[in-house]
């Protein structure tokens, strides 16, 4: 009896060891979500347990989540971690599991993460906190929800914002080195109202006064001049008439800078008659020819648009072809932005096109750009007078307006002017 009782239990023990073996891979496997069903042998009878294939999605969800997962206790012991998190703050599992979560939190977040914890035992809550691990400081975004009444814990998702901090910071660094910008642009163009009133009064005065004077010594002591004295005070004339058209064309860009932008509404038609009436002499004398179809009205600052069509009309007079009359066409439409081929930043999804074109000298398309600068010009001041500042002008107009202009030019076949405008 004694032997078969031996040798029964020794075959219960490696019944139970061989069981238990078994129950340690199940749960293993089980752990891993290797198996959705497993059966167990209860009194002879075999029993089968399913594991919803739902929670097995979710286990592998949490774990390749790219943001921190745990749950902790109630009082705020971590029980579990995704990898994520305890790869975020570089510890091992073993060294974060059973820790309280308190023990990586800033000390400056100390006090709002117990807050948004009390809060999250009662429902859930989320802000901004910043974690402390082996000195390095991680800013992140936790969202806490209890998961009572089926388990006494607290779930935490953790995103972190080191990159948002520093895009913030880049941003917030942009911010400042464009106000610095804005202030320096402030002073500038008080530097350039300042130069305006310097232009206006001391530059005009000294040269009014040598044109005065000059004119007074040609008019009492002409016949008694030799031919070079004679031709020395025309170049005194000529120069000093330049530097007066020169001083005149700075003041209006200037003033195209600081303007006071207010808007009007304005018909575009009542303004090329201005031009006309301002020109009516010149158009008269040189049987320039403006033809004009139905244009806008806008919204704009009156006085510049009529300097901004004074500036063109003159450009097309100026650089005439000698042996044909001048013809300038003038008209307006609506098009789409994605219809203008023009690398620029777009403020609405339609513009008018103003177009201004002659049958001129024209120019090469590679220095369109060029024509806009100040002091810019294509031809030799021998060849054709002007200062190289009202092409620039225009330019300014149209920006003040929040449009931008074009230049079209073919060698012998004239030229096109482009003015888009926001509708």
């Amino acid at each position: 009896m004694e032997v078969n009782s031996k040798d029964e239990l020794l075959l219960r023990i490696e019944e139970l060891e061989n069981r238990l073996a078994e129950s340690e891979q199940l749960i293993e496997a089980i752990k891993a979500g290797e198996v959705d069903a497993f059966a167990v042998n209860l009194d002879n009878k075999a029993e089968v347990f399913t594991l919803q294939t739902g929670d097995y999605a979710y286990r592998v969800l949490i774990e390749k989540i790219g943001e921190g997962a745990l749950n902790l206790s109630e009082d705020g012991l971590i029980v579990y971690t995704n990898t994520y998190f305890f790869e975020l703050i570089n510890l091992s599992y073993e060294n974060v599991v059973g820790c309280f979560f308190t023990d990586f939190v800033h000390t400056d977040s100390q006090e709002k993460f117990n807050a948004l914890f009390q809060q999250a035992l009662k429902g859930s809550s989320k802000g901004e906190i910043k974690l402390s691990v082996n000195g390095k400081i991680i800013p992140v975004y936790i969202s806490l929800t209890s998961l009572q009444p089926r388990l006494a814990t607290v779930g935490i998702i953790i995103t972190d914002f080191t990159e948002k901090k520093k895009n913030e910071e880049l941003i917030l660094k942009y911010q400042e080195d464009l106000e610095a910008k804005n202030f320096e642009l402030s002073q500038s163009n008080t530097e350039l109202a300042s130069f305006a009133y310097v232009a206006s009064h001391d530059l005009q005065e000294p040269l009014r006064k040598i044109q005065t004077f000059s004119n007074r010594i040609l008019e009492m002591e002409y016949e008694s001049f030799s031919v070079n004295a004679k031709n020395y005070f025309q170049r005194i004339t000529g120069a000093s008439k330049r530097m007066q058209n020169l001083i005149n064309a700075l003041l209006n860009y200037s003033r195209a800078n600081t303007s006071e932008v207010i808007l009007v509404p304005t018909d575009l038609n009542s303004i090329i008659e201005e031009v006309k009436n301002n020109l009516s002499e010149l158009i008269e004398e040189d049987n320039i020819i403006i033809e004009t179809s139905a244009l806008p009205t806008l919204n704009i600052i009156p006085i510049q648009f009529n300097q901004l069509f004074s500036n063109i009309i003159l450009n097309a007079i100026k650089y005439r072809k000698q042996d044909e009359s001048v013809v300038i066409k003038i008209s307006a439409e609506i098009i789409s932005s994605d219809k203008i081929q023009k690398q620029v930043s777009f403020t609405s999804d339609r513009y008018w096109k103003i177009k201004i074109s002659d049958n001129g000298i024209g120019f090469e398309q590679q220095f369109a750009n060029k024509i806009f600068e100040l002091f810019q010009r294509l031809h030799g001041r021998s060849e054709y007078e002007g200062t190289g500042i009202g092409l620039a002008i225009c330019k300014k107009i149209v920006q003040n307006h929040h449009g931008f202009i074009e230049a079209i030019g073919q060698p012998d076949i004239g030229s096109t002017f482009n003015i888009y405008l926001p509708a």
